[in-house]
């Protein structure tokens, strides 16, 4: 039930949000980049995630070919090269073989084909544990 709302309103967004880098959660849903973006659709059902280096690092990894609905998917900047656990850029699964993420390419968020996505050159990803979606 959560993975499937997460991505009912990571769609409500879509040609709807626009996208700015120095977006805050503050002005989501009007206003996202794309960690904003995933940062909010997980708050918004009362999981609040860290900041993307300690996302990165703590949840579970994935197997590329184990993504799942709602899964994180981190790709490299495209402008320059990064250090190998650095990403530029994140999208949230939909468990379909499409993506949904907030990029300044399309000024605003979008869902696309998720080997599109991954062909930037798949950094990594990871799954939030579900044990954050039960609460008492």
């Amino acid at each position: 039930m959560v993975k499937e709302l997460l991505i009912e309103r990571a769609r409500a967004c879509i040609g709807v949000s626009t996208y700015r880098r120095s977006a805050t959660l503050a002005e989501a849903p009007k206003v996202f980049n794309c960690f904003r973006f995933t940062q909010w659709l997980w708050s918004s059902v009362e999981i609040q995630l860290p900041d993307h280096q300690l996302l990165y690092s703590r949840a579970v990894p994935v197997p590329f070919g184990d993504i799942d609905t709602a899964d994180l998917v981190f790709v490299p900047r495209l402008e320059y090269s990064v250090a190998e656990d650095d990403f530029g850029h994140v999208g949230i699964a939909t468990g379909m073989s499409t993506i949904i993420h907030a990029t300044k390419w399309k000024n605003g968020v979008i869902e696309e084909p998720l080997s599109e996505f991954a062909n930037r050159g798949c950094l990594g990803v990871r799954r939030i544990p579900e044990q954050y979606y039960c609460r008492p």
